[in-house]
């Protein structure tokens, strides 16, 4: 059971600088041709795409303003009439209050092959699906000297596809909408000790199939220096990972996808905490993580083990303890 794709994309582009002394503003524009074969448990499919694609960026040298612009639109084939368009749009309004961000992406897209009837997991798949359009606005405002971003997202989701009772497909036709607030903290604890804060605030409007947590927090503290070694680098410390209870969507291994569930309540006996070390000296780097501490637990039944798992999704904890390990070394002759 499943799929296969092969995918041969031959693109032609046009580049263009309007100013020879700022290698950092370009003009692109291309076309596409893209040729996808597909092989299912019930036969193989050839399709193709013709798509025509434009992009726009500047990044001035004085940092007043910065933009960042590009679309792409799909004039026949499998996705004909799909296309994405995005703009962002930054500035320097002043050293004491930072950077602005503005911004606006809309896409309207064929929905993926697991929502084809033809897939080999297309169970309950109906014959016909509409295509999905998300809008999204966003904007921040960042604060170099406060090590402080402040940000804010909206979207607008139409037709959107999801799975239900396992196996079953459907499609939202009803417009909803998701706001998200984030705020990004940078905090010195004396001279090399470092708390970095990521919190967001989100919520969902409209009756719509997506569950999601009403706060989310990933913090770190830790230690960033050369601990009196000329060349040594080294960080080290402990992060954590906190959401609210929430509907959290249920996995099928059938279909090998999420599915939209209103029963089981997820929720984090503890939240997942994790301790890292990295460091470099000269050429050679390493770094050695220890992850779901919290799941360390001592019980009179089973003794000391990591067996505190949080649920992730309904019937699937987390792991237990894990230690990852990584090593960079560069020679140079």
């Amino acid at each position: 059971l499943g799929d296969t794709w092969h995918n041969l994309t031959n693109d032609f582009s046009l580049y263009s600088f309007p100013d020879a002394s700022n290698p950092q503003q370009f003009l692109k524009a291309g076309v596409a041709f893209q040729n996808l074969h597909g092989s299912y448990d019930a036969g193989e499919r050839t399709l193709y795409n013709l798509s025509l694609h434009g992009e726009y960026r500047n990044k001035t040298r004085n940092q007043k303003w910065d933009v960042e612009a590009y679309g792409n639109f799909f004039l026949s084939g499998y996705n004909a009439g799909d296309y994405n368009v995005y703009v962002s749009l930054q500035r320097e309004i002043s050293k004491n209050l930072g950077y602005l961000q503005a911004g606006f992406e809309n896409v309207s897209r064929t929905l993926s092959t697991a929502w084809n009837k033809e897939s080999s997991y297309g169970f309950g798949v109906y014959d016909f699906f509409n295509k999905e359009n998300v809008i999204h606005l966003f904007g921040s405002i960042d604060q170099p000297l406060l090590r402080l971003k402040l940000g804010a997202n909206y979207y607008l989701l139409n037709n959107y596809p999801y799975f239900h009772d396992y196996y079953q497909a459907a499609q939202e036709s009803n417009p909803f909408n998701i706001l998200q607030v984030s705020a990004d903290k940078v905090f010195s604890v004396g001279r090399h000790w470092i708390l970095r804060a990521h919190l967001i605030l989100q919520k969902r409007a409209g009756n719509s199939p997506v569950n999601i947590p009403l706060f989310v927090t990933h913090d770190q503290f830790g230690y960033e220096g050369k601990l009196g070694f000329r060349n040594l680098l080294i960080a080290f410390g402990l992060e954590m990972r906190y959401f609210t209870p929430y509907k959290g969507d249920g996995y099928s291994p059938v279909i090998g996808q999420f599915f939209t569930q209103n029963e089981t309540t997820v929720s984090e006996k503890l939240p997942d905490i994790n301790a890292y070390i990295n460091f470099r000296i000269r050429a050679f780097a390493a770094y050695v993580r220890a992850e779901n501490l919290n799941t360390m637990q001592v019980s009179s039944e089973t003794g000391f083990g990591f067996t505190n798992n949080n649920i992730i999704a309904p019937f699937y904890p987390s792991q237990g303890l894990r230690i990852r390990v990584g090593i960079f070394w560069r020679f140079v002759n």
